[in-house]
């Protein structure tokens, strides 16, 4: 099964290289708050010092508070936490960060850079930003993660497409061999360039909506080779513009309409087809009838449900789709803003 590149996703959050990063950004911020230029000895061992004062409130709220409160929608209690925590790091850094690096070094002059109320503010906006590049990366995550899931399950979905198009396809090759018709050659040719529409053009996200017309035409004389006496075939079409749209997306709708209407055994069936793209939006009009005898709910199976989730996935929000049954009569209306 192929999955489009563009869809592939990052590996889930690498602890050392985000950490890394984070830190090493951190130390050069930090660095250019504490030191007078040239930078010495001292400046890289304070900032460095004041650096590991501020891992315990950053990791916290991180990689504990995030997934614990945070992603459980526990927001205000979220805030508070990593505030008071913030916080108390921040009291420990003011009342013991000087005296401690002056005992480790007693060889250097350490001067504090930072009012106590800097120094709060430092720490609030550290691991805050931390906060909010580790959400982003998440966020990221979360979005290449979700379209490679609907590119895949869209995969599958095409995959369902052909199968079920060639097993209607079989069975109309089978009617014509067993009456020995003529036609049976054509059908053959005309099965083969469907068969390589849906080779090679499902290959590609989108395609014309010329090219998925030239489909429809070609299948609907295809069964034409089946058709029952004084049926009723016709396909009208007008585009404004030639949009591009998923490759068979349409077909599912037109088999469904052949195999349940007119072969279900109706007198006078049809199939009527209407598609028009008009200023961005592409309205598809299908109706057929048929015997109701035979009509059961398998008529919304595999091919409308297979549209259906397409177009759920395709075009959220963007579409309409429409069934009307009325008496022996069978409608399907799409629009879809293109």
């Amino acid at each position: 099964m192929k999955l489009n590149k563009k869809y592939n996703i990052w590996n889930r959050h690498n602890i050392t290289t985000f950490n890394v990063i984070l830190w090493l950004f951190f130390f050069v911020i930090l660095l250019f708050i504490f030191s007078d230029y040239p930078i010495q000895k001292i400046d890289i061992i304070y900032t460095i010092s004041y650096l590991i004062t501020l891992v315990p409130p950053v990791i916290l709220g991180l990689y504990y508070f995030i997934p614990k409160l945070l992603k459980k929608e526990k927001n205000v209690l979220f805030v508070i936490c990593v505030l008071v925590t913030t916080l108390f790091f921040s009291f420990l850094n003011i009342s013991f960060h000087n005296i401690l690096i002056d005992f480790l070094f007693p060889d250097y002059f350490f001067i504090s850079y930072l009012k106590n109320s800097e120094t709060v503010l430092l720490f609030i906006t550290a691991v805050f930003l931390a906060i909010f590049v580790k959400l982003a990366e998440d966020w990221i995550y979360f979005n290449q993660k979700e379209k490679a899931a609907l590119q895949l399950e869209l995969s599958v979905l095409k995959n369902q497409i052909n199968p079920h198009f060639l097993f209607n396809a079989l069975n109309v090759l089978y009617s014509l061999s067993i009456s020995k018709k003529e036609e049976t050659t054509q059908a053959i040719l005309q099965l083969s360039n469907i068969l390589r529409y849906g080779i090679y053009e499902t290959e590609n996200e989108k395609i014309p909506l010329s090219k998925e017309i030239e489909l429809i035409k070609n299948y609907i004389d295809f069964e034409k080779n089946r058709s029952v006496l004084n049926a009723k075939i016709n396909f009208e079409h007008a585009i404004e513009k030639d949009q591009k749209i998923p490759p068979m997306l349409l077909l599912p709708l037109i088999e469904n309409a052949f195999k349940h209407g007119i072969k279900s055994g109706i007198k006078n069936p049809f199939v009527i087809i209407n598609l028009v793209e008009k200023n961005n939006r592409l309205s598809f009009h299908i109706s057929n009838n048929f015997l109701e005898k035979n009509h059961t709910d398998k008529y919304s199976g595999i091919g409308i449900q297979n549209v259906k989730q397409q177009l759920e996935i395709l075009f959220p929000n963007q579409y309409t789709l429409e069934i009307i049954q009325k008496d022996t009569d069978y409608t399907v209306i799409l629009k879809i803003e293109l």
